[in-house]
């Protein structure tokens, strides 16, 4: 059994994905632009950073999506 999650925390987790990942993938190619080059840790980063941001978003997505369709049958007589 999973154990249960504050609603302020399950509506925060997504945003933070995305903030997290846009700082990284941001962070990771302004600063291998000022050194000049990419080096592999950087570009994993920068990946991981792009990943974390998908993620976020394919998250909020699937929950606004989840929640229309469940309110719609709520709300439809039978």
């Amino acid at each position: 059994m999973r154990p249960w999650t504050p609603q302020t925390l399950y509506d925060a987790k997504p945003w933070a994905f995305i903030g997290i990942g846009v700082v990284l993938a941001i962070g990771m190619m302004l600063w291998s632009l000022s050194a000049g080059l990419w080096t592999v840790w950087r570009g994993l980063l920068c990946f991981a950073g792009a990943a974390l941001s998908i993620v976020g978003g394919a998250t909020l997505q699937l929950r606004q999506d989840y929640r229309a369709r469940s309110k719609w049958r709520r709300d439809t007589p039978p």
